[in-house]
């Protein structure tokens, strides 16, 4: 969860199975946008899943959402595959990140 004067303005959830961390979702409130708030939460998922000593972290993303979709790639995420009309008429693009 991520707060500014006591508000949340972020949060994120991860579930484990076995050795992967599926990230559920990461939401920033809409006028705190562009502030790395979602990179921060990130981040945050990445540390707890190397805690968790997860071998991959997946996730789906919507086709249209290009902000979370760079935010992904600059931290090494890479496209898997899809998922026709996950979100009502667009798709979800599957991406996954390895540790070594």
């Amino acid at each position: 969860m991520a707060k500014e004067n006591n508000e949340i303005v972020g949060f994120a959830g991860i579930v484990k199975i076995i050795d992967e961390i599926d990230i559920m979702n990461i939401v920033v409130r809409k006028d705190k946008r562009g502030l790395k708030i979602g990179s921060a939460l990130l981040e945050k998922i990445l540390e707890i899943s190397k805690k968790l000593n997860a071998k991959t972290i997946t996730l789906e993303v919507n086709e249209k959402n290009l902000p979370a979709l760079n935010l992904y790639k600059k931290y090494g995420f890479y496209q898997i595959g899809f998922r026709k009309k996950y979100y009502n008429e667009n798709d979800a693009i599957l991406l996954e990140k390895t540790f070594n």
